[in-house]
């Protein structure tokens, strides 16, 4: 038996709930989240919403940084932190696809750190918003089934 891994560059799209262009349920707006199948965000044709690119992979250095995150000792004891979804996603975005009907200064940029992640100023944005967990659960759904994939027959 041999494992297949994940390419570093592989990427996913992920819409948004809040996106207007979204004309579906909460309840299939949980199945794309698990699935990311755009058959059930509902898009009207020539519709178009704003895409996140988030990697699959993340490079070493910066899962590094999300792993520090996740746990940390207070009073002598392991502490999770749900902090690291945030430094998860701004570990993982990579870029934002504007609808072309969207007047360029309205779109939203995306912007990196020194470090190849996101700028905090953008995810600042991402948190007020309310995408955060959007995102993390998409790239999570998919990813943990790439790795359950991994196995070959």
């Amino acid at each position: 038996m041999a494992i297949v891994l994940p390419g570093k560059l592989e990427t996913l799209r992920v819409a948004i709930k809040i996106d207007s262009a979204l004309n579906c349920s909460p309840e299939d707006y949980a199945k794309y989240t698990e699935t990311l199948d755009e058959s059930l965000l509902g898009l009207s044709p020539g519709d178009e919403p704003t895409w996140f690119i988030m990697r699959k992979v993340l490079p070493f250095a910066l899962s590094k940084k999300v792993a520090n995150e996740q746990a940390g000792m207070k009073d002598g004891e392991v502490q999770i932190n749900i902090s690291f979804i945030s430094e998860e996603v701004r570990c993982a975005l990579v870029d934002i696809i504007n609808p072309a009907s969207v007047p360029i200064d309205q779109h939203i940029l995306h912007t990196k750190e020194k470090d190849g992640g996101t700028s905090f100023a953008l995810m600042e944005q991402l948190v007020s918003a309310d995408v955060v967990n959007d995102l993390y659960r998409a790239r999570e759904a998919i990813t943990k089934k790439k790795t359950e994939g991994m196995k070959k027959k």
